[in-house]
């Protein structure tokens, strides 16, 4: 009896193993076809979606090789523009102040603070026609008095009716024609208030100098800032323009190419 029991027990054993045998080939059966189904996804045919996330994924990738290339093409532009000679750059000919027809080349700049300086409208008006205060204004004008000889104008454009000399075809310059015309506003003052004789043709030169400065005033339109007066006699909280810093041609740099282009030599203001 007790040798059957053994027997059936074996029996039972076996048929234990053979059952875990068979879960697991069934479960390895179904983990299979849940791997063939993923393969399957994973070939699955690209979408717009997938192309867009992957050309913006490839995009950031590249972002810093982009963004390299394009600052070493400014850098290289810049360099350039700098290495430029000056008369390869481009020139406008409307720039501020500058001579629109062609004629006339760019000149410099340089910041320049006003300050008082009475030697050439001295206190005391008749002063003004001692040789020392005539000499100070003579010394500011070029040679030639701003007046300019083009020999071919029709390389030119918008160019004014020319002054015709015997045999020079003549242009002046707005700088030196306001000059001209502030020395004879002051001289006229000065000739006033002191007693001294002054040009008959006065009255008609001074109406021009007046409407021709307001116009040039205008036209320059310098927007430096000033502050508070520190001359006025009375100190009444206005301005004098003292003690404020402007940007200005270098009038050396103006003399010397006026002079350079000069129609004659003379060097009298007046």
């Amino acid at each position: 009896m007790e040798s059957q029991k053994a027997k059936y027990a074996n029996l039972q054993h076996v048929d234990d193993r053979d059952d875990a045998r068979s879960s697991t080939e069934v479960e390895d059966s179904l983990m299979g076809d849940e791997k063939q189904w993923h393969d399957v996804e994973l070939n699955r045919p690209t979408t717009r979606k997938t192309r867009i996330r992957r050309f913006i994924t490839t995009i950031k990738s590249t972002r810093w090789i982009i963004d390299t290339t394009l600052l070493l093409i400014i850098l290289g532009l810049l360099i350039r523009d700098q290495w430029r000679k000056p008369e390869e750059k481009e020139v406008n000919p409307w720039q501020f102040g500058q001579d629109l027809t062609g004629v006339g080349p760019r000149l410099s700049q340089k910041i320049t603070t006003f300050v008082r300086d009475e030697s050439y409208a001295p206190n005391n008006t008749a002063e003004f026609f001692t040789d020392e205060v005539l000499q100070r204004w003579n010394d500011m004008m070029p040679t030639g008095m701003g007046f300019v000889w083009v020999n071919d104008t029709n390389k030119y454009h918008d160019l004014p009716t020319p002054i015709m000399w015997p045999d020079k075809t003549v242009f002046t310059t707005s700088a030196t024609h306001q000059l001209h015309c502030l020395f004879a506003i002051v001289q006229t003052y000065s000739g006033l208030t002191s007693g001294h004789e002054i040009p008959d043709d006065h009255h008609w030169h001074m109406i021009h100098c007046f409407d021709y400065m307001r116009q040039a005033i205008m036209c320059s339109a310098d927007m430096a800032l000033e502050g508070l007066e520190t001359t006025f006699p009375d100190h009444n909280g206005g301005s004098d323009g003292w003690d404020s810093k402007h940007v200005c041609r270098d009038w050396n740099d103006v003399k010397s190419y006026l002079e350079s282009v000069r129609a004659y030599d003379d060097k009298l203001i007046y």
